[in-house]
Formats: structure tokens, sequence, C-alpha cells
């Protein structure tokens, strides 16, 4: 069985040694509203979860999930091939209308992309 995030949020609390009347300090979220969270009655707001990532020092990923995502060292580039990078360059320089055009393109072509055919007729 795979520990949901209110179990998460309660296991990361208890591990820092903080009471929620202290979490609730910390990070200006109501200690109620904390209860709430840890006993996956109510889902959370995006604020909330920025602030008790911050606070436990862990990721989002790591609160929505469990699953802890690596870290790039510095000067590190996730992607490491020549060309993807010129790709996704030049996907940055383009407007909103180039990428649109391009989009057009592609769905026109019916390539497929990660198995899914694109769309294409």
């Amino acid at each position: 069985m795979t520990e949901d995030m209110g179990t998460r949020l309660r296991r990361l609390r208890d591990a820092a040694g903080l009471g929620q009347a202290e979490v609730s300090a910390a990070t200006g979220i109501e200690r109620s509203y904390l209860s709430k969270m840890e006993s996956k009655s109510i889902p959370s707001t995006w604020d909330k979860m920025c602030a008790l990532a911050d606070l436990y020092d862990v990721t989002l990923d790591f609160l929505r999930t469990g699953t802890r995502v690596p870290t790039l060292k510095p000067g590190s580039c996730i992607i490491e091939d020549a060309t993807e990078i010129a790709l996704v360059r030049a996907w940055r320089a383009m407007s909103v209308d180039e990428r649109k055009a391009l989009g057009f393109l592609v769905s026109k072509f019916g390539t497929e992309i990660d198995g899914r055919d694109s769309g294409a007729a």
C-alpha cells in the first residue's frame, strides 16, 4: 500500500519534530486546516502546498506522489542530445503564431509523438 499525501504530510511534520501549531505559525496555514490536510478530508491549495514543501525542504512532487525527483547540478542539462537542445531553443524563440503553424504541420502529417497519433486524418 502506498502512502497518501495526508500521511506523508503527517510523517514529515513528525520527522521535523513539529506540532501542528508550530507548522501553522511557520507557514500561516490554520491548524485546523493542517489537520484536515493530514487526514485527507480536504484538498490543499497551491500556496499552502508550497509553504509546506519549503518548510519540510521537499519538492511538491514528493508531497504529491512520495517520489523524490533528482535535482540538477549547477550547469547541468536535462537534455543531452544536441539536436533536441537546438529544437527546444528554436521552439522558445518562436512567436505564438509560429508555434501554432508548426503544430498544424505536425498534426497535418500525422507524426507520431510518444507512440500516439497526433490527430491527422
